[in-house]
């Protein structure tokens, strides 16, 4: 066989070619969404077709060999996918790491580290859905293992398939009854895992993409394909049959979008595309579409699509990390197309083929290859490990300047954190600054742009002899009448938080509380668009019965349904103008903190691979992004006294330029929109008027 030659390991009688053709299709759309090839907004839908694929091909491979022999070889079946999957991975991780070390910061290499833990051990879709809504995470185009979260559901289902397939297939000697049974078994999983997926994708978005019990049935469909007998003279039906799945799977890439409710409903239509696809090579390998698909290079490429899916993801993640995020079209398309299909082809020429077909020695043994794979697995568990906490102690030097502009910031208790789902809140003792023997005089309530300023605040209290509570919970509004929703879900939490610091601020103003200090990232609730960027939240208004009940599925994204900019706006200033009111009615005074200017790239990074002066905002620009939410403030604050304002950006801009450095030439952010504590202690001079008005001083700041 030519070194050039790409051939299956699969015997030729069981070979069938047309299904390496539809793995192209599912490679070709996934890596084309990824890059942001226009006109295929659903091409994440690869993933679904992948899922079909393996319940077609792995319900066939065990009911062949239950049908043959009588029996299953759990330890031989284990063997073959740990063979399959596990050498190309762990050639991807180790690179990925490699490069990491180079490209990433290593606050961002420990979340890498994690991310390689969870694909060693099999879960690396309950990692990236546990971290969906981790506020300072890596945005999703900068996780460079992101799509192992498919592999997982695909390990898992390997886990569970053989378990269940062989119990059914226990119940009846009649090959017609074992069939029967393993048939109604999978009608029974589709119809459990179909309709949960539907009321989870309505629950929670994010959940229901990431989990395996919401894939089952997309894999159950294909495991029914296989059962379904054979029969040789049914050209007509398998070309109508072909026809009509590609048909289908051409809508889904083209017609679906990330704005729909997914999978839900809208998933049947790739589902059921490649239901008839695989259908029609099944009845008559010879019609006209299993005919196409099966000729190169369509067959060239399923063969590789493995390692293609593997290769791409990690490549794109570490070049869009390295340029803040953004997406460049043309380096994109040659990162993920041909350098990411010649390391794929490498990898399958080199590493795949040679292990599969029995090549390399020490894998030849299925009984060893398990024991082996599995060491070389924990291998990569500590290489995730290692890539958590090596770069902490030796960074790349380059980085220096940028991790200590990272690290420039306020330790704040373990004791004073924020429960996962927002209550109960952290003792008062925990929490307290500035003087922190006495009971709380102000309370400093926010998300993470309130935090930010805690040092100021801090040293300022026990300048003034204040005791301040901080009440903070990272992408959360301190609006107790609105509720943060996007991503596919309504962030209850946020509403059990700030109903909670409501309750609070009723008891404490009964005994010495004087005022509130309200500060957060207003505009990143309003589902805005800012120049390339869309803020992902919305708001909804607490009070009404979507936010308790069932929402649409227009609801649950940003930019669509009640999730408009102009919608959260008005949600935001109602429920400001509520809150605000009712804290008058307690007598507490109120600060509210404006927005501070925000950057495109952060500054530290910026300020690491480019001049200076590209790494600042013009005053202008920085009015502007912020004019919408400040108007929404100003209308909530009118005509009341017991209200003011305090605007960061007086300090940190002059006339014309809000800029990235100090006097010294250091970051004054730590990423774009986050000051250092540095900067933050610097604004306490402007501040200080306002803290000793909301202390109860009427002196007017």
């Amino acid at each position: 066989m030519s070194a050039l030659t790409l051939s299956s390991c699969v015997r030729a009688a069981d070979y069938r070619p047309d299904i390496d053709g539809v793995r192209a299709i599912a490679v070709l759309s996934v890596v084309a969404f990824h890059i942001g090839l226009a006109g295929l907004p659903g091409g994440f839908v690869g993933v679904d077709i992948f899922f079909v694929i393996s319940g077609y091909l792995i319900t066939d491979l065990i009911r062949r060999e239950l049908e043959r022999s009588g029996d299953f070889s759990f330890v031989a079946f284990y063997g073959r996918r740990l063979r399959r999957l596990a050498p190309a991975m762990i050639v991807v991780a180790v690179c990925t790491a490699a490069l990491a070390y180079f490209l990433l910061l290593p606050d961002d290499q420990n979340k890498l580290g994690r991310q390689i833990r969870s694909v060693a051990l099999i879960s690396a879709n309950h990692h990236f859905l546990k971290h969906a809504f981790d506020y300072f995470d890596l945005g999703a185009d900068t996780k460079p293992l992101l799509h192992t979260w498919s592999l997982a559901v695909e390990e898992q289902f390997y886990l569970v398939w053989p378990l269940l397939l062989f119990g059914v297939y226990r119940i009846g000697k009649a090959v017609a009854t074992r069939r029967n049974a393993l048939l109604a078994m999978l009608a029974a999983l589709f119809a459990a895992s179909f309709a949960y997926c539907l009321w989870l994708s309505a629950k929670n978005g994010p959940a229901a993409f990431y989990l395996m019990a919401t894939r089952a049935w997309e894999f159950a469909v294909g495991g029914a394909l296989c059962l379904i007998p054979a029969r040789t003279s049914s050209r007509g039906i398998a070309t109508l049959a072909g026809a009509a799945g590609l048909a289908l799977l051409a809508a889904s890439v083209t017609l679906i979008n990330e704005g729909m409710l997914f999978p839900g409903y809208v998933a049947l239509l790739p589902v059921l595309g490649t239901a008839l696809v695989l259908l029609a090579g099944a009845l008559d390998r010879a019609n006209p579409v299993s005919r196409l698909l099966a000729m190169n290079p369509w067959r060239s490429i399923g063969l590789i699509s493995y390692g293609w899916y593997l290769w791409h993801w990690p490549l794109l993640a570490l070049a869009r990390y390295w340029s803040f995020g953004e997406r460049l079209l043309w380096r994109d398309f040659l990162l993920a197309g041909p350098l990411a299909l010649a390391l794929a082809w490498l990898t399958y020429r080199f590493i795949e083929q040679p292990i599969r077909l029995g090549a390399a020695p020490w894998l030849r043994d299925r009984r060893q290859a398990i024991k082996r794979i599995l060491l070389v697995s924990f291998g990569i568990w500590l290489l995730g490990t290692l890539s958590m906490e090596l770069p902490a102690r030796w960074p790349w030097p380059g980085q220096g300047a940028v991790i200590a502009a990272r690290h420039d910031a306020m330790a704040m208790p373990k004791a004073c954190d924020m429960p996962a789902t927002g209550i109960p809140l952290a003792p008062p003792a925990a929490c307290l600054f500035g003087r922190p023997d006495a009971a709380p005089q102000v309370v400093v309530w926010g998300d993470s742009h309130a935090d930010h300023l805690m040092p100021m605040l801090d040293e300022q209290g026990k300048t003034m002899g204040l005791t301040l509570l901080r009440r903070v919970y990272h992408g959360c509004p301190p609006t107790p009448g609105a509720v943060p929703a996007g991503e596919g879900a309504v962030r209850t939490w946020c509403l059990n938080f700030s109903q909670a610091v409501q309750a609070e601020i009723n008891a404490l103003a009964q005994t010495g509380l004087r005022g509130v200090i309200i500060g957060a990232r207003w505009r990143g609730y309003t589902a805005g668009q800012h120049g390339a960027q869309r803020e992902k939240l919305g708001l909804l208004d607490a009070t009404a019965p979507a936010v308790t009940g069932s929402l649409s599925a227009g609801a649950w994204r940003t930019g669509e349904g009640e999730l408009t900019h102009a919608a959260s706006l008005q949600v935001m200033e109602k429920a400001l103008e509520d809150e605000l009111a009712r804290m008058a009615g307690l007598g507490l005074r109120v600060l509210i903190v404006l927005p501070a200017p925000e950057f495109h790239y952060p500054p530290p990074e910026c300020l690491q691979r480019m001049p200076a002066a590209q790494c600042d905002v013009s005053r202008a620009e920085a009015d502007a992004a912020r004019s919408s939410i400040r108007a929404v403030i100003e209308r909530a604050a009118t005509n009341k006294p017991n209200v003011r304002l305090w605007d960061p950006l007086v300090q940190l801009c002059d006339g014309s330029v809000c800029a990235a450095t100090n006097s010294a030439g250091r970051a004054r952010y730590q990423d774009r929109d986050h000051l250092t504590a540095s900067t933050a202690r610097t604004l306490g001079a402007s501040f200080q008027a306002s803290l000793q008005w909301l202390a109860g001083d009427d002196a007017t700041p």
